[in-house]
């Protein structure tokens, strides 16, 4: 029965790889195309819940109405993270990996920085430098840059001075957020493709090991842990069978 199972399992092996890897190549083409940029998101967080806050004109950045508006603006369809930069440049709202207190200054990549140092004064105005900063701090804030994308506006008082800035961090696909079921399903299937080739070698092993007299769990452990090196190391150092069979 052992001998059996034994010779099953290199197959189970190259079934479980070959699975894996068709799999793995099947999950990449269906992210590019969950992160294919259409321009639907942009449309949507554009029309919807920027347009909205910027036709607030509110007195001040704390005003009551405004501040529940960047609350309920969480909860947009495809918003990932709302931004709020106030006119001196602090972060008052944004990702929860930012500081209290941080400001576009700080939290803006060093690149940003050296490229504004090396601007002729009077390039920018204080308003298009505090924007520059504050986009700057919004896309060095996120890991992921492939799945979402980042928007910037200003939001003006009813005298039409800069009240803050808005930044709101968006999925770049409708299917970025939630991954369609097939997408999943491959991502499943290449896990027991993987396992069931991680977990046959040692198996395989074990059962060989065995039957030859050797140390059968420390060889099954040594290929668990190192797999195809390991394994080729067993086959190399292993006790031929028929000497296996003598010091029985």
């Amino acid at each position: 029965m052992s001998s059996r199972f034994r010779k099953r399992l290199p197959i189970v092996a190259v079934i479980g790889a070959s699975v894996a890897l068709l799999c793995t190549i099947a999950s990449t083409a269906g992210r590019q195309s969950n992160l294919a940029d259409t321009g639907e998101t942009r449309r949507v967080v554009e029309t919807t819940t920027l347009a909205r806050l910027e036709a607030l004109h509110p007195d001040s950045i704390d005003d009551p109405a405004f501040r529940k508006a960047i609350v309920q603006s969480r909860d947009a369809p495809y918003v990932a993270t709302v931004w709020l930069f106030a006119p001196d440049g602090r972060i008052v709202e944004g990702n929860l990996a930012v500081l209290p207190d941080s400001t576009v200054e700080g939290s803006a990549t060093g690149e940003t920085r050296r490229v504004l140092e090396i601007l002729p004064a009077g390039t920018l105005s204080a308003e298009q430098r505090l924007a520059v900063l504050a986009a700057s701090a919004m896309q060095a804030d996120g890991e992921h840059d492939d799945l979402y994308r980042h928007l910037l506006r200003q939001v003006r008082g009813p005298d039409g001075s800069l009240i803050a800035l808005v930044g709101v961090t968006y999925d770049v696909s409708p299917a970025a957020g939630s991954p369609r079921l097939g997408w999943k399903a491959t991502l499943l299937a290449g896990f027991l493709g993987l396992s069931a080739y991680w977990l046959s070698l040692p198996a395989w092993v074990w059962l060989d090991a065995r039957a030859r007299g050797e140390r059968a769990w420390a060889w099954a452990v040594f290929v668990l842990l190192g797999n195809l090196v390991a394994l080729i190391t067993y086959i190399l150092a292993r006790r031929p069978r028929q000497q296996a069979a003598t010091a029985c």
